[in-house]
This record gives structure tokens, C-alpha cells and sequence, in this order.
């Protein structure tokens, strides 16, 4: 049977053939004082009990008889509504919940079910929530908020080398994890040679991290899924919120065009560093922006339209002045690295309770190096551009059951390397170019969820993606299961099986990933990775401590994972392809997750026991080996502490095993070819055989609030130290001679004792 009856198959014959009783959809959003949408926000609508939790976008649906209903909205830290409706049809609602000012000493507000806890409710498992706020407290380099330094906290998750952006998830590699922002692939998450991420923490609504018992609407990369949503905002007069510090400095402006209707958001961030410099008198010839736009537009109470940009460069512009040394006065350096996308988002409901989500969307990265010195040149270039479309219908009122499915369709062109010399140079390295290559990737999911008598829910998907990458053709079936059994009402144990595919890779030589990594497309000879995952989890929330745990156990089973031969140059190389092999790999281990959303204390503690290896004929004789993203044991604290109305402290401490790698435990000589002498040959330890060392760090961080509530103008100062016990991470590996004739591996660290000081404002 062709996989397109399979598909035709999968998604009508979940359609119920039976009619159920008359039941009203009541659809809606809620949102702040400021238009932004509240997730997590708690409704219920009587007679009948019945309770619905905001999404992502604020978003909620009950489904109740027609009559007449009271619907109450509430959120922590808000004023509770509470309205009156005589409801005969479907229809649409709009609630927005105002400031609770409670004139008293010390006052937590808290909320009985937080967003951690409503998984108890669902199949999730393997997924963490974090909000703009959670993002926003925490102590990182700089004093800067940085999404993915918080996300590396995370039960699962590990860093590559300190102060890198990338994060490997369940022993996967760094291009294993989809990053989304706002719908669109981000393929360069690193600013300030990966020491910040991409993302202004001023734009950030939520960040929903999956690394397990994936929804069938996401696919394309084998270990993760980073969904990051930007503000939504309907604000009723202009408002303005900044940062200034010790990196960079950052302003966001969110201005209503129609009430209730248009809104324009922009934010801009700039490190200042190089211009601070320049004044003293020096050099520092680096700087990176980002820009984030949207626009919202809200036609009709069933429809919103979303248009986002977002674009950001790292530029380094090197030039010699007269104090540059005479070494040199005759070299340049130019150093360019840019991500861009943009994004048209249509949602509107449908009549009988059925959701439209339409997106279009383009993504690029590049990087450009051009270095000169006398007569010598060296420039190279590679770039991305992905250009794509999304469409998914769903609906959650097919006789208690709810049905999502869709298509997605995306062109990648790649372009990996092109290298270009001149003078001197031009003979030790001849200019080449390796062949653009385009391949179309798409697919079609469907996933249908439901109960099961009183205690079982289930959740099943298929998504069938293809790809045609030069002359060969690849289809890839993705089923996804998963079960959850509630043993009561706080405790449930729940388990999942997915499989993914990926036909796009990035090969990096380094044990950190860096910007120019080079990307490149499935071929006749290069096939799509694929991965299958078991995950097996129970869940319990301790209403007395206000406390979310869950503990997990996952098996990950890997092929056609990407390798380089021996002895590469991935930069410079001419014939890319035939360096690259491919193998298989495993990851299995346990994930412990403690989470407080609510009270005057926050936060989580997080344990991740892992291992994870690898297998390729070309590499250590065909043996097994741990992989370099192999990091046995990964323990994070987090916590912030609401000291009165306008003080507040905050805490992390991490411990992470040191990485891998292969050291050299002697040398044999052996006559040299031209019988004039001898030559040292190294000998090797087996593959990754040996640690670096463990590592640990304290950042604390104090903010103060002077502005008084309910005042137009609110500032912030955040105060605080990175790497409290000045203990530096190791970033390398170097070999140090002793004086006699023997040789010691040393660990240079990076980054230690930082104080750090910025001031945040809004009004």
C-alpha cells in the first residue's frame, strides 16, 4: 500500500463514527494587564464542574451543555473573574485579569496547580516548562538572562565546554535538539562565541523543553525539542521595559496600534564593550546584536494573525592601529556569524469546536571568515536557508477524545564551504567549492488522544516524513505511544515509545560545537539518523509542599549517526562527503526532577545518572566507546527566595562530571622515512577512555525592587556573583613538559570569581 493511503488511512480513520451529545464549545484566551498571555491560568466553568488549564498562548477550550454558565478565571498574583453567560452556540471569550494590590507587610500569593503539576493530567512525560520569570531570576555570566544556560540545568541536559551554549540531551549530539523560536528552526543559538544564547529573555513567554515521548507534530532531529514562544501582547497604552549591564544592554517597546486588535512589539540588544573600550583608548574590534519584531493582529474574536522577525549578527572587524604590534601591522580579520527568520502565523477557530493553525516561515544562517596578512588571503564562507510551511487542524471534543493532524513541508539549501585563497597561501591551500545541495523534507502526523475507564489515557501518533536529497529518495515512519495510570489523584506512572528521524546533520571536530560547524543534507550515500526511545516515568505532586517530583529511566537506541574519519580537516577539506562515516549509538540512564512553582520559595533540584557510547567500523578498531557528550553524573540546585515586596535572592549550584577524551600514554620510535633520523610516533589510550575533571560552581544573585507597586516607572537592580568559590571549569586539555623528558596533562580553567551588576526597568 502507497505511504499516501497510509497517511489517508491514519488521519480519517480515527474520525468517530458516532454522534455524542450536544455540548457548547467555549474557546478563548487569557491575558494580563498588558495583553500578554497567561500561561497556566486555571477556568472553570459551572453548573458541572468542569476546569481547563491556559496553554502556551493562552489559549483554553471547555466543553459544556448550552444554558446559562459562569466562567471563572483565575492566576496567581491576579485579580480573579468571575462572569455570567447565557450560551446557546459556540463561542468565543476574551478575559483579562488585572494586578492584586494587597496592601499588607509580606504577602505570597499562591495557586493550588501549577504548570508542572497539571502533567499529571496528560501522556507528558520528559518535559520541562520554564517561563519568562523562571529565566529571569536566575544568576548566569554577566548578570545577562540566558535561556539556554537555564535550560542546561535541567534533568537530561548537559553543557559542552563553560561558558557554550550548546546543550546534548540524553547522550545525543549538539544538532540533535530542534530549536524553535516562534515556530522557526534556529540553527546558531550562541552569541559572544557561545557564551550567551541568542535569545533577549525580554521577549520570552514560555520554553517548553521534550526530550522524550514526542508529540507527533515535531520531528527532524533525534534527542530534543526546544519550543520557544515570544510575547504575545495586546497592550491598551505604550510600554517600555530595558536592561542595562555588564555585557550588553538591551530596550523592548510594545505599542498598541488598534485596541484590542493591532499591536507592534520590538526588542534590541547590542553588547557596548567594544565602545567602552574604544573610549579608554584600546581595541576590542567584537560585537553582537539581536532584533525581535511582531506583530499581532486579532481581525475577528475567532481568528489572530502573528507576523515575527528575528535577526542577529556577532561581527568582529579587526584593523591595526598604532598599537598593534609590528607582528601585525600588515593583518586584517574579518569575522561574521548571523542567524535570521521570520515568521506568518494565522490561528482561527473553527465552527464545531476545530482549531486552525497555519504558519509560514524562512530561517537562514551564515558565516563568513576573511583573513589577510601581506599578500596572503584566506575567505570562507557557508550558509542555510530553510524556507517552510506548517498546517495543523485539531480538535478536543470527539466523544472525550481529542484529534490533532497536519502536513509539513520545508526546503533546505546548503551550502557547506567555500574557500577562496590568494597569494603565498594559495599554494599550501588551493581555492575550492563544495556543491550547493538542496533537499525537500516533509511529512504528515496525526495523534489521537483519549481516557481509557477512570484511570488509564493514552495518547497515539504516526508521523511519516520523506526526504529527497540529490537522487535518492528516503521515507521514515515516526510512530509515537504513550500511557499514563493514575494510581490516585496525585501519583500517576506513565511510559512512551517514539521514534524519530533526521536528515539534516552538523559535523563538528571540536568537543564543544562551534559556529562554523558545517551543516549538510542527507544524500545518496549519507542516510537520515534515526533513533527509537522507551521512557518509563513516575509522577506525584505533594499539595502540603507545594512540590512537583518526578523520576524517569530512558533506553535510546541510535544509527546512522554522523562521524569524520581519522586525520580530518573539516574546515579546509575539499571532498567533504567521502571523509564523513557513519555508525550507531546508545543512551540509557535516570532523571530525578523536584520542582516548587509556587510560594515564597522556588525553584528545582535536578539528578541525571547517563551514558552513552558509540560504535563505528572506521573508529577504534570497531569497539564501542563512550562519547564525548558521556557525562556520568549531572546534579543542579535552583532555587529563589521572596525575602519581602521588594527583595528577592537567588541561588544555582551545579556538579557535572568531567568530559571525555583519547590522551597519549607514550611514544615508540621508528627510523624516519629518509633513514636520517627517527621519528616519535604517539600511542594512544582507547577512544574517550579518560575524564577530565569533575567540576562544581555557586552563583548567588540579590535583586531589589525601589519603585513602589502600582507606580508607573519600576526599576530593578540585579547584583550578584558568578563562580561564588572561584573554582574554574576546565576547558581544555594541554601538555606541559616536567624538565625530564616526561610530559603531564594539564586542565586550564575558564571563568572564574565574577561579580557581576545590571539595572532592569519597565513602565
Amino acid at each position: 500500500m502507497s505511504s499516501k493511503r497510509l497517511i489517508t488511512l491514519f488521519l480519517f480513520g480515527c474520525l468517530p463514527l458516532a454522534a455524542f451529545a450536544q455540548q457548547v464549545q467555549i474557546k478563548g484566551a487569557v491575558t494580563g494587564a498588558s495583553g500578554q498571555a497567561l500561561v497556566s491560568a486555571n477556568v472553570s466553568g459551572e453548573p458541572g464542574g468542569h476546569v481547563a488549564v491556559s496553554d502556551n498562548d493562552g489559549q483554553f477550550a471547555l466543553s459544556m451543555k448550552p444554558g446559562r454558565i459562569t466562567v471563572t478565571v483565575s492566576f496567581t498574583g491576579l485579580k480573579r473573574v468571575k462572569q455570567t453567560f447565557h450560551i446557546n452556540s459556540d463561542t468565543t471569550l476574551s478575559f483579562k485579569l488585572l494586578q492584586e494590590i494587597v496592601q499588607l507587610e509580606d504577602v505570597v500569593v499562591s495557586s493550588g496547580r501549577t504548570w508542572q503539576s497539571e502533567q499529571l493530567k496528560t501522556t507528558r512525560m520528559s518535559s520541562v516548562t520554564l517561563t519568562g520569570t523562571e529565566i529571569n531570576s536566575i544568576p548566569v555570566l554577566g548578570g545577562e538572562a540566558d535561556l539556554l544556560k537555564t535550560i542546561q540545568l535541567l534533568p537530561g541536559i548537559s553543557k559542552g565546554v563553560e561558558g557554550s551554549t550548546d546543550i546534548f540531551v540524553r547522550g545525543g549530539a549538539a544538532d540533535q535538539n530542534l530549536v524553535l523560536l516562534d515556530g522557526a528552526p534556529i540553527y546558531n543559538t550562541g552569541h559572544l562565541f557561545g557564551f550567551l544564547s541568542v535569545f533577549n529573555p525580554d521577549v520570552l513567554s514560555t520554553v517548553e523543553s521534550m526530550n522524550g515521548a514526542f508529540p507527533a507534530s515535531y520531528g527532524g532531529r533525534l534527542s530534543s525539542i526546544l519550543d520557544v514562544r515570544s510575547k504575545r501582547v495586546m497592550p491598551e497604552q505604550t510600554q517600555v521595559k530595558g536592561n542595562i549591564g555588564v555585557l550588553a544592554s538591551r530596550l523592548m517597546i510594545d505599542q498598541p496600534i488598534i485596541k484590542d486588535k493591532l499591536s507592534v512589539s520590538v526588542a534590541g540588544r547590542r553588547t557596548y564593550v567594544d565602545q567602552v573600550v574604544k573610549v579608554l583608548g584600546e581595541q576590542l574590534p567584537y560585537h553582537f546584536y539581536d532584533l525581535n519584531a511582531k506583530i499581532t493582529y486579532r481581525p475577528t474574536a475567532r481568528d489572530e494573525i502573528e507576523a515575527t522577525h528575528y535577526a542577529g549578527d556577532d561581527v568582529l572587524n579587526f584593523v591595526p592601529g598604532a598599537s598593534t604590534s609590528r607582528r601585525l601591522q600588515n593583518s586584517n580579520s574579518n569575522f561574521t556569524i548571523g542567524n535570521s527568520s521570520q515568521t506568518v502565523r494565522w490561528k482561527k477557530f473553527l465552527q464545531g469546536n476545530w482549531d486552525s493553525d497555519m504558519m509560514f516561515y524562512r530561517s537562514a544562517f551564515h558565516y563568513m571568515i576573511d583573513n589577510t596578512y601581506e599578500d596572503s588571503r584566506l575567505y570562507t564562507t557557508s550558509n542555510i536557508e530553510d524556507i517552510g510551511g506548517k498546517w495543523t487542524v485539531s480538535t478536543d471534543s470527539l466523544r472525550g477524545m481529542s484529534l490533532k493532524f497536519g502536513v509539513d513541508i520545508v526546503r533546505h539549501k546548503v551550502s557547506p564551504n567555500i574557500i577562496s585563497t590568494s597569494g603565498e597561501l594559495a599554494d599550501l591551500l588551493e581555492s575550492s567549492t563544495t556543491q550547493s545541495k538542496t533537499a525537500w523534507e516533509s511529512s504528515a502526523f496525526s495523534q489521537l488522544d483519549g481516557n481509557w475507564r477512570t484511570r488509564w489515557r493514552w495518547s497515539a501518533g504516526l508521523r511519516i516524513s520523506s526526504v529527497l536529497g540529490g537522487t535518492k529518495n528516503y521515507v521514515n515512519p515516526e510512530p509515537r505511544l504513550a500511557l499514563r495510570y493514575s494510581l490516585n489523584d496525585l501519583t500517576t506512572v506513565k511510559a512512551s515509545y517514539s521514534r524519530m528521524a533526521q536528515y539534516l546533520h552538523r559535523v563538528s571536530s571540536a568537543a564543544v560545537a562551534f559556529p562554523t560547524d558545517i551543516w549538510y543534507p542527507v544524500t545518496g550515500d549519507v542516510k537520515p539518523q534515526r533513533a527509537d526511545q522507551w521512557s518509563l516515568a513516575v509522577q506525584r505532586v505533594i499539595p502540603a509542599a507545594k512540590l512537583f517530583v518526578s523520576v524517569e529511566g530512558y533506553y535510546k537506541n541510535m544509527d546512522n549517526l554522523i562521524g569524520y574519519r581519522e586525520g580530518t580537516n573539516l574546515f579546509l577539506t575539499r571532498d567533504f562527503e567521502s571523509q564523513l562515516i557513519q555508525g550507531a549509538g546508545r543512551a540509557y540512564g535516570a532523571e530525578l526532577l523536584v520542582k516548587k512553582e509556587s510560594g515564597r520559595l522556588t525553584g528545582w533540584i535536578s539528578y541525571t545518572l547517563s551514558w552513552s557510547e558509540r560504535q563505528f567500523d572506521e573508529i577504534n578498531q570497531g569497539e564501542w566507546f563512550y562519547s564525548r557528550y558521556d557525562r556520568r553524573h549531572n546534579v543542579a540546585v535552583v532555587a529563589n527566595y521572596q525575602l519581602g515586596r521588594r527583595w528577592s535572592a537567588s541561588l544555582v549550584w551545579e556538579f557535572i562530571s568531567g568530559s571525555r577524551f583519547t590522551p597519549v600514554i607514550g611514544k615508540y620510535v621508528v627510523p624516519a622515512p629518509t633513514l636520517a633520523g627517527f621519528n616519535l610516533v604517539p600511542v594512544y589510550a582507547p577512544m574517550n577512555s579518560v575524564r577530565l575533571a569533575d567540576t562544581h560552581r555557586l552563583d548567588l544573585g540579590i535583586k531589589f525592587r525601589p519603585s513602589k507597586i502600582g507606580k508607573r516607572f519600576q526599576g530593578e537592580w540585579f547584583a550578584g556573583v558568578y563562580n561564588t568559590y572561584n573554582r574554574a571549569t576546565p576547558v581544555a586539555i594541554s601538555i606541559v613538559p616536567n624538565g625530564d623528558g616526561s610530559f603531564r596533562y594539564e586542565q586550564p580553567g575558564l571563568f572564574g570569581f565574577l561579580p557581576f551588576l545590571s539595572y532592569g526597568f519597565k513602565f
